[in-house]
């Protein structure tokens, strides 16, 4: 007779140790791969929404933008007795109103102005991050009461450098020149290869335990980012020029706060 041939129990113990050592190496491999093709996709949402900025500033001859005291022509005119230092936009879905004073609100505000609301729908996952919650925002997603912060709306932030004139960020104001608070024209752009307009600001898929910290307000991490002549990159916000102070608001941010504005560079 012959003998039948089986593993031994400490063959298959060894060959269960090698299996479970070869997962542990690939598994963080799998992991790095499956976070770059996410960041890919998060290139891609910067650089279509860039695409989006750079026809309404064909349209319109200047990036996104609302006057405070401003009346969009899609609302009511009683909406205007909020007052003259009121930005008010129209908020998904049709018949909510946002009201702010805070003119720098434009860093998550600017849905409103490049797409109508019936149109959210299909640019929505091109607005979040990778990994981020699906459902479209709504009036009661708004904290109100707290710090307004993009990442509670959308995933991409507006550089504020874009709805103010080139001199509000000269480093040498002392007090608000509410007159430098306006539009900017493409032409107005100098250095449109280095300026960011548009940013990943929650990076939602960077695992959590991975997640890095804030350092003056932004993610320490590679970050997808458009810029003013329509490419996109993942560069370090830590890399970017230094900040100059937003004497309205107090804070110095880098990417939002380039010294002299468009009329700076973020990255040489």
């Amino acid at each position: 007779m012959h003998a039948r041939k089986a593993f031994t129990l400490i063959e298959l113990l060894v060959v269960i140790g090698i299996v479970g050592i070869l997962i542990g190496i690939l598994l963080p491999a799998l992991g790095k791969a499956r976070g770059s093709a996410l960041q890919t996709v998060a290139l891609s949402n910067v650089r279509q929404v860039g695409t989006q900025f750079e026809t309404f500033a064909g349209d319109t001859k200047s990036y996104p933008q609302q006057d405070l005291g401003e009346i969009p022509a899609s609302l009511p005119d009683e909406v205007g007795s909020q007052g003259d230092d009121v930005v008010t936009i129209p908020w998904y879905p049709s018949g909510i109103v946002i009201a702010t004073t805070d003119y720098f609100a434009h860093s998550w505000m600017w849905p409103a102005m490049v797409a109508p609301l019936d149109e959210w729908p299909t640019y929505w996952e091109t607005w979040i991050s990778p990994r981020k919650d699906q459902a479209l925002p709504r009036l009661e997603d708004i904290d109100f009461g707290g710090e307004l912060r993009a990442e509670d709306m959308i995933s991409i932030v507006y550089a504020n450098g874009y709805v103010t004139r080139p001199a509000y960020w000269n480093g040498e104001q002392g007090k608000v020149n509410f007159g430098l608070l306006k539009e900017v024209r493409p032409h107005d752009v100098r250095y449109p290869s280095g300026k960011v307009m548009l940013w990943d600001d929650d990076l939602s898929y960077i695992p959590s335990r991975d997640m890095p910290e804030r350092v003056d307000g932004l993610l320490n991490a590679k970050t997808p980012m458009a810029f003013g002549d329509g490419h996109a990159a993942a560069l370090l916000p830590s890399d970017a020029s230094e900040a100059v102070e937003n004497v309205m608001t107090g804070e110095t941010v880098k990417l939002h706060n380039t010294k002299d504005g468009v009329h700076g560079r973020d990255y040489d």
